[in-house]
C-alpha cells in the first residue's frame, strides 16, 4: 500500500510523519525514532525489532520501522506520545556498555569526535607521517569543526549512544535526513559529512573498524551559488560612494583586483612598490572563534600556490593606498602609546590600530549597498563582479585564471563560464545567419 494513502487512513500527513529508520546494534535490527523531548533537544528513542540482523528479517525490519512511526505520529498527535513503547531500549542507552570488550577499542562515536577533534588540531600534525593528512589544516577551519562538534555532533551522537562499531550506514542517512528535513542547508550537511568521514578514517586507522560506513553514502550534489554581480554603472557609483569610509580600501581591491576578503584584510604597505607600481597579493588575515574568544590570524599562506600573485598598481587605486597609508600614519602620531602596534603596517585597521573584523567588512559592505541604493551582492561577489567586467571586455579566460589566483583554469571555467556573454552573443549571430527567418510583422498572413 502507498504511504501516502496509508497515513490518509490514519489522518496524518508525510509532515505530520516522525522521522525514522532501521540500523543494527548488538546483532539485531533496532528502530530508531527521530523524536525530541519537551525542551526540544534531540532525543533518538531506541526499539527494538527482537529479529536478528540478517538479510531474510530485513523487510520485516523496514515494516516494523514503519508501523512504529506512524503509531508514534498518532500517539504524538493525540497527545500520548511519551508511553512505553514494547522493546523500548532504556532511556540510560548513552552509557557505554563494556561488555563488548575494551571501551578504548570500541569508544562512544561521540568520544571519539572529541579525540580526533584533538588529533586533528594543527599544531598535533606531522605532514607524511600521520595517517590520511598530507598537510595541515588552517586554525579557523580547525575551529569550525570544533564549533560544529561541540554544538552539533557531540550531543546528537551522545543521544544515539553508538559506540564507534555501532555506526551503520543507516545511521548515518538518518542523520543527514534529519538535518535536511529541519531546514539546514546541503552545504552545513556537508560540513557534517567531511568531519564523519575524517573521524571514521581515524577509527579506521586505529584499527577500531576495518571500513569506513561513510563511505558507502553519497551526498547529493550541491547547487552551485549563482553569484549576484555588480555592471560596470553600479561598480563606478559604489567605488565613489564609498571614499573614505573605513572598508574603502577592501571594497577596492576586491572590485578591481578580485581579491578574497581575507587577502584584502591581509595588504600591508609592504606589498606595494609605488616606484614601479605593482603590488603583490601575498598575505592573508582570518578569523577563528575557539570557546567563544576571538583569534586573528595573519599567514603568507594563500589558499593555492596561484594566489601569491602580482598586480600591476592602477592609478586610481594607488592615489586612494597612498591616502590610506597618510591617514593610518596622522593617527598612529595622533594616538602616541596608545595605538595598537600589533597591526602596524596593515591598511585595513581601525582608527586605533586594531585589524578590522572580516565579519564586520561583510556586515558594513551590505549596508553601504543599501545605503547607495544599490542591490545586494555579498562581499566574496565583488570578485564576480570584477570577473564579469573583464568578461563583457573579452579578456582571455587564462588571462582572467591568473587575476584571480586559480590554480586551474577548470575552476575558472566552472565557476565563471556562466558570465562569457560575449562569446555566446557571437554564437547566436551565427546561428541567425544560418537560419534568416522572416520577422514575424513580414510574414505573409
Amino acid at each position: 500500500m502507498e504511504l501516502t494513502k496509508m497515513l490518509e487512513m490514519v489522518r496524518l500527513t508525510e509532515d505530520d510523519l516522525i522521522g525514522g529508520f532501521t540500523t543494527t546494534k548488538k546483532g539485531y535490527y533496532y528502530t530508531v525514532l527521530n523524536r525530541k523531548d519537551k525542551n526540544g533537544m534531540r532525543k533518538p528513542l531506541w526499539i527494538s525489532t527482537g529479529l536478528p540482523a540478517i538479510g531474510e528479517n530485513e523487510a520485516e525490519a523496514e515494516s516494523q520501522c514503519l508501523s512504529a512511526r506512524i503509531q508514534y505520529s498518532l500517539d504524538l498527535k493525540n497527545g500520548v506520545a511519551d508511553k512505553t513503547l514494547a522493546h523500548e531500549e532504556p532511556e540510560n542507552n548513552s552509557v557505554q556498555d563494556d561488555s563488548d570488550g575494551d571501551s578504548s577499542a570500541n569508544p562512544l562515536f561521540a568520544d571519539l569526535l572529541k579525540e580526533w577533534l584533538a588529533f586533528r588540531h594543527p599544531d598535533n600534525i606531522v605532514v607524511g607521517e600521520d595517517f590520511n593528512f598530507d598537510k595541515t589544516i588552517k586554525l579557523n577551519t580547525w575551529a569550525g569543526y570544533a564549533e560544529n562538534i561541540k554544538q552539533n555532533l557531540y550531543p546528537t551522537f551522545m543521544a544515539y549512544g553508538c559506540t564507534v562499531q555501532e555506526i551503520t550506514p543507516e545511521l548515518l542517512k538518518g542523520h543527514y535526513s534529519y538535518r535536511l528535513k529541519h531546514g539546514k542547508k546541503k552545504a552545513t550537511v556537508a560540513k557534517d559529512y567531511t568531519i564523519i568521514n575524517q573521524a571514521l578514517n581515524y577509527a579506521v586507522s586505529k584499527k577500531m573498524i576495518s571500513v569506513n560506513p561513510n563511505s558507502a553514502i553519497t551526498l547529493h550534489k550541491i547547487e552551485k551559488y549563482n553569484a549576484a554581480t555588480l555592471n560596470a554603472e553600479q561598480m563606478q557609483y559604489y567605488l565613489e560612494f564609498i571614499v573614505g569610509d573605513i572598508i574603502e580600501i577592501p571594497i577596492l581591491l576586491g572590485g578591481f583586483y578580485g581579491m578574497r576578503r581575507s587577502e584584502c584584510l591581509g595588504s600591508r604597505e609592504s606589498q606595494f612598490d609605488f616606484r614601479y607600481k605593482f603590488f603583490r597579493a601575498s598575505h592573508t588575515v582570518t578569523k577563528a572563534v575557539i570557546d567563544k574568544k576571538k583569534i586573528y590570524i595573519p599567514s603568507d599562506k594563500l589558499k593555492t600556490d596561484s594566489s601569491n600573485r602580482t598586480y600591476p598598481l592602477i592609478p586610481y587605486v594607488e592615489e586612494r593606498i597612498k591616502a590610506k597609508i597618510a591617514e593610518n600614519k596622522e593617527l598612529r602620531a595622533l594616538c602616541g602609546s596608545s595605538y595598537s602596534k600589533e597591526w602596524l603596517g596593515y591598511l585595513c585597521v581601525h582608527p586605533m590600530g586594531e585589524i578590522i573584523d572580516p565579519d564586520y567588512i561583510t556586515n558594513r559592505h551590505r549596508d553601504l549597498l543599501r545605503k547607495a541604493g544599490l542591490p545586494h551582492v555579498r562581499f566574496h561577489d565583488l570578485r564576480h563582479s570584477c570577473v564579469g567586467l573583464m568578461m563583457a571586455n573579452e579578456v582571455p579566460m587564462e588571462r582572467i585564471r591568473d587575476w584571480v589566483g586559480h590554480s586551474d583554469i577548470r575552476t575558472t571555467v566552472n565557476t565563471y563560464g556562466h558570465l562569457e556573454y560575449q562569446s555566446k552573443k557571437k554564437t547566436a549571430k551565427i546561428i541567425q545567419k544560418s537560419l534568416p527567418l522572416k520577422m514575424a510583422g513580414a510574414a505573409n498572413l
